[in-house]
């Protein structure tokens, strides 16, 4: 008996300092300093990533609305790969952060801008929508209420964009339900862009 009670004793003791010496190792509070040094670093990152960029919002109903950020395109900021066309010597980019890419049609230059965000506010919250691989959505530089249409059908919506800024056109569609959004289709074929005969 004396035996157990002290071997539980011991064992207590020992996960006590095991505890101390962790705490002591690997909770180690933060100086103000430190804490005021990240704050500046989340600071500069968010101006950095709202520099050379532009946002807005367009109403498509009184109760349905996009918000959207079209932000400058910087090389330096992407991943960039290159393929040649042979037959013709021409050099092309094929993808952009190892994807395909949207927004030009002969992709022998760099986009101009990328449209870094898109939400939809409906039945009461905002939703972000995917925009991967959307380059030079407008040739402005502003996303319009022309550009989209919004469908309303028993249990989801559909939305449609149609994206161009002069050449390179493609559309986007999204499919939201249950307060999720998924991009159902990014394409430049003809047929998918039949939305814009829908009344």
């Amino acid at each position: 008996m004396k035996k157990g009670i002290i071997l539980i004793f011991s064992f207590l003791i020992l996960v006590f300092f095991g505890f101390y010496i962790y705490k002591n190792n690997y909770f180690i509070p933060e100086s103000q300093e430190s804490i005021y040094q990240r704050r500046i670093k989340i600071f500069e990152t968010t101006i950095k990533e709202f520099e050379n960029s532009k946002s807005g919002r367009i109403d498509l109903t009184s109760t349905i609305n996009l918000r959207w950020r079209i932000k400058d395109f910087k090389a330096s900021e992407n991943d960039i790969e290159y393929c040649e066309n042979e037959s013709q010597n021409v050099k092309y980019i094929c993808e952009i952060n190892n994807e395909d890419w949207y927004g030009s049609e002969t992709k022998t230059e760099l986009p101009k801008n990328e449209l870094k965000s898109l939400a939809i506010f409906i039945d009461g919250k905002y939703i972000k929508l995917d925009v991967s691989q959307m380059f030079n959505p407008n040739f402005s530089g502003e996303l319009n209420k022309s550009q989209f249409q919004i469908k309303k059908f028993k249990h989801y919506y559909l939305l449609f964009g149609f994206f161009s800024d002069g050449a390179g056109t493609y559309t986007a569609h999204w499919k939201i339900q249950n307060e999720k959004a998924e991009r159902i289709k990014i394409s430049n074929n003809d047929e998918d862009f039949q939305w814009q005969n829908f009344k």
